[in-house]
């Protein structure tokens, strides 16, 4: 039986790569492709239109690109975040937005919000972890991938979001979201 719109599970894809042919914007444009009659999978917009983080700018009302964002969040069940591994961490770039999204204290859009992570690089560097740190300090209820890595050694750089590696891990942090939360039950 299938749920309408108004009830179905939504997902905001958040990707940490600017670049538009980025493999992790194809893995983010993956994700969003998955058809799911009871999930629906939408990525997140403006991330490149954000501010620094910078507490004097954290007003109210908030900055448009800022508002804008956290209304996506708000709007959301869940959160699959994508990261390019940069460094041995995740791209300043969703490290700038999961600052702002953590914001205000006490009424942020990431409090309570069921998230997972997963991470795209030659080598992780541990940078999953920082991923899921990130998430948690956010306030976000953090649920783990069960693939949190996918390596670009092993990945057609030019065909990622059609690759069986990337459909499996998409499909897999997607289902760990959608899944019942222990804790309600």
């Amino acid at each position: 039986m299938s749920q309408s719109s108004a009830t179905r599970h939504r997902t905001l894809v958040l990707s940490g790569s600017l670049r538009a042919e980025a493999v992790t914007t194809q893995v983010a444009h993956a994700a969003v492709a998955q058809d799911h009659p009871e999930h629906e999978v939408v990525l997140a917009t403006g991330l490149d239109r954000l501010p620094l983080f910078n507490e004097d700018l954290d007003t109210d009302p908030a900055p448009p690109a800022v508002a804008a964002l956290r209304a996506q969040v708000a709007a959301a069940d869940s959160l699959l975040v994508l990261s390019p591994v940069n460094n041995a961490s995740i791209s300043a770039a969703l490290k700038n937005a999961l600052d702002w999204l953590s914001r205000p204290r006490g009424d942020a859009p990431l409090a309570g919000k069921p998230a997972t992570g997963l991470v795209i690089g030659y080598g992780s560097h541990g940078a999953e972890d920082h991923l899921e740190a990130i998430l948690r300090a956010a306030g976000a209820r953090t649920t783990a991938a069960p693939t949190p890595v996918l390596s670009l050694r092993t990945l057609d750089g030019k065909q990622a979001a059609h690759d069986p590696k990337v459909t499996t891990a998409v499909t897999q942090a997607l289902a760990a979201l959608h899944a019942p939360d222990p804790a309600v039950a």
